[in-house]
């Protein structure tokens, strides 16, 4: 028969109250999930009875009810025989009713349904047919033999061939004959299992992410002492497992933040998760920035403690700090840079405006009231609307618009000419989600335009009348060369005749004043001739060509070998190299410059001339140095101006016109050209010219 828990009193009215005490005790047993059972003798015939409690499942698998048997040597009683076959039926166990042997006499409908089989099935099969004959059941045999009764799992076989664990209860005792019998219950655990197995693998699955979490993992009781932690956390702290258990966390925390952490510990420990931002020290001293979650750990409905997952953001929170440097430079360069820069979304509201464009344009005091603003809000209509319309054909298109040239009206009524350049914005998808505007303000740089233009023009027309001039003086130099010498050859040649043929005739001053005379003639012819070549100095067309500078430099010497020989003069230069330039001008210069240095000699000093060559980058460098009289500093730059002498015609011939050509030839060949020298110690002469 079967009972529920709270009619036990009213069951017990079934029996005599000298079982009452017993029946009580195996009942409160058998609710917590245990079978019993108990044995009393027969007040008339003083045959034994046995009692045998078995609990009967609920389909939540709670125990709200119980099964009982009662035997006797002569079978089942009776009185109660009907009812027992009821309990027996309905229970939630599947019971048998065998021999030790294995044979299976009798069995409930639970049997059949757990097992599959009928009951002719069951009585063909016998025990080894529907269980698993492994250790454990060779074992639970062993057991029952010696002990009249065994409790264990075994391995029970469906008919369909699936195994399932069961517990088993299996009990011996004589029959009416004194034959031995069995009485078993199996109960399907199969659910438990797996209710166990989910538990299991929750639970290796927690140990699995708490030990490999890469962040720390940690617990600590309501006093803040740790009472685990994972190998992240033990990294974090800085610390070995043994040294920080039953440790507090506090010591690690900044100081600055201890009562923040303190007071969302202690919402924790009310049943509040907490997310939050802390400083962290390390025992060796290592500072971190930690984002923290924490929530409560509950044992039987109550808190105990708390769990805790730090993530290390130093990394991330220096990122960010960057970021808001680098953004906060950014800013600080678009708001102070000429340009008008402005950014639009797919709507044309502003979502990026710089100083000058929002002061200018918006009228608006801070990027802050310019966002959300479109050109409707700050423009009239009429021209709102073509800006709208061409803000859409870069948006639309994708095509941007480069430099060009727009007049804007500020917000004073102002006009401005600007160059405009319009680019789509896209996300990381490469969607257009708005533009880009940068507008340069160039109404000065029209002014400039339009003031060049007009200078240009009158460049060009200084420049017909210097063309014209030129010619003049080409004409003039032509005349100089020719008509301007004609009558001093005439004077040379008739002085020259009046004094061959009245030398005897004249006295010692008339002879003196024909030769002043004479003398004064050549000098003009040479000054002549000399204006002549400064005029045509860099005007004259030459062509590049190679040029070895030691054959160049010979070829000069030659013509200066009378004034070496006479002087006893060295001239030095090594190896010099072979470069790209004009021939003729350069032989000049260099002709000039080392009859200078011959000429320009103390009478007691033998001259020494030394030439160096050098390659820059871009050009190259002469060196002509002596060992002459030298320049005073204050005349360095004089003596390049036409004319210029500093020295007497009686001890130094020439016109003054030499170093006047040499600078205007440099200057056109695309060069410089200096002179370093001391009174006394002599002079070096530098001159460039253009690769």
């Amino acid at each position: 028969m079967d009972f529920p828990e709270n009619e036990t009193d009213d069951f017990l009215g079934y029996f005599p109250e000298n079982l009452h005490q017993s029946i009580r005790e195996c009942a409160k047993t058998t609710f917590e999930g245990r079978l019993t059972r108990f044995e009393t003798e027969a007040q008339k015939n003083k045959k034994v009875l046995t009692f045998s409690f078995s609990p009967i499942l609920s389909e939540k698998g709670t125990i709200d009810s119980l099964s009982l048997v009662i035997e006797k040597d002569s079978g089942i009683i009776n009185e109660v025989e009907h009812q027992l076959r009821n309990v027996i039926e309905h229970s939630s166990l599947a019971i048998f009713l065998g021999k030790p042997s294995g044979e299976i006499v009798d069995m409930n409908k639970t049997a059949c349904k757990i097992f599959g089989y009928s009951p002719k099935e069951f009585q063909e099969l016998g025990r080894s047919g529907i269980f698993l004959e492994n250790e454990e059941f060779l074992d639970g045999l062993k057991i029952r033999a010696e002990k009249g009764e065994v409790e264990s799992e075994l391995t029970g076989i469906r008919k369909n061939g699936e195994h399932f664990p069961c517990e088993v209860h299996s009990v011996v005792y004589k029959d009416h004959r004194g034959e031995l019998r069995t009485s078993t219950g199996v109960l399907d655990i199969s659910e438990k299992k797996k209710q166990e197995q989910r538990a299991a693998n929750n639970r290796k699955a927690f140990e699995s992410l708490f030990h490999h979490n890469p962040d720390a993992v940690y617990a600590f009781d309501l006093e803040g002492k740790f009472i685990r932690v994972n190998q992240s956390s033990l990294n974090l702290i800085e610390k070995t497992e043994e040294e920080l258990l039953n440790s507090s966390f506090i010591p690690f925390i900044d100081e600055r933040d201890v009562q923040k952490v303190l007071q969302h510990s202690r919402k924790t420990a009310k049943g509040e998760i907490q997310h939050y931002k802390t400083h962290f020290i390390g025992a060796q001293g290592t500072k971190r920035v930690l984002a923290v979650t924490n929530f409560p750990i509950y044992v039987n409905e109550e808190i105990t403690g708390v769990y805790g997952i730090a993530k290390d953001i130093t990394e991330q929170v220096k990122a960010e700090k960057m970021l808001r440097e680098e953004r906060n430079m950014l800013k600080a360069i678009i708001d102070n840079i000429p340009d008008y820069i402005f950014v639009k979304d797919l709507e044309h509201r502003s979502i990026l405006a710089n100083r000058k464009f929002h002061q200018n344009f918006l009228n608006v005091n801070s990027e802050e009231e310019a966002l959300g603003l479109t050109p409707l809000d700050y423009f009239e209509e009429t021209k709102a609307r073509e800006l709208i319309e061409d803000n859409e054909r870069v948006t639309k298109s994708g095509e941007s618009v480069i430099n060009r040239e727009d007049v804007v009206i500020n917000k004073d009524g102002s006009r401005e000419t600007v160059l405009l350049t319009k680019v789509p914005l896209t996300d990381r998808e490469g969607n257009i989600t708005g533009l880009v505007g940068i507008a340069r303000n160039i109404t000065s740089l029209k002014e400039q335009k339009i003031e060049l233009e007009r200078l240009n023009e009158e460049l060009e027309e200084r420049a017909k009348e210097l063309s014209v001039s030129n010619q003049e003086l080409e004409q003039f130099a032509y005349i100089a060369s020719h008509d301007l010498q004609e009558p001093l050859r005439m004077i040379t040649g008739f002085l020259d005749r009046l004094k061959l043929k009245y030398e005897d005739q004249l006295d010692d001053k008339a002879l003196q004043y024909i030769d002043i005379a004479h003398d004064g003639a050549l000098r003009m012819r040479q000054l002549i001739l000399d204006l002549l070549k400064f005029s045509r100095a860099g005007r004259l067309e030459h062509k590049l060509q190679k040029i070895d500078l030691n054959q160049l430099l010979d070829g000069i010497l030659n013509l200066q070998q009378e004034t070496i020989r006479e002087t006893k003069a060295r001239v030095i230069f090594s190896e010099l190299p072979v470069i790209i330039a004009e021939k003729t001008p350069l032989r000049q210069v260099l002709t000039n410059l080392i009859g200078n240095a011959l000429k320009y000699q103390a009478p007691e000093v033998i001259p020494e001339v030394e030439i160096k060559v050098q390659e820059k980058d871009k050009h190259w460098l002469f060196q002509i140095s002596d060992n002459g009289i030298g320049i005073e500093k204050e005349f360095h730059q004089k003596i390049f101006v036409i004319f210029k002498r500093l020295h007497s015609r009686q001890h130094y011939s020439g016109t003054g016109l030499g170093l006047a050509i040499c600078k205007k030839i440099v200057e056109n060949m695309g060069g410089e050209i200096w002179v370093e020298s001391k009174p006394g110690i002599g002079s070096s002469f530098y001159f460039t010219i253009s690769k």
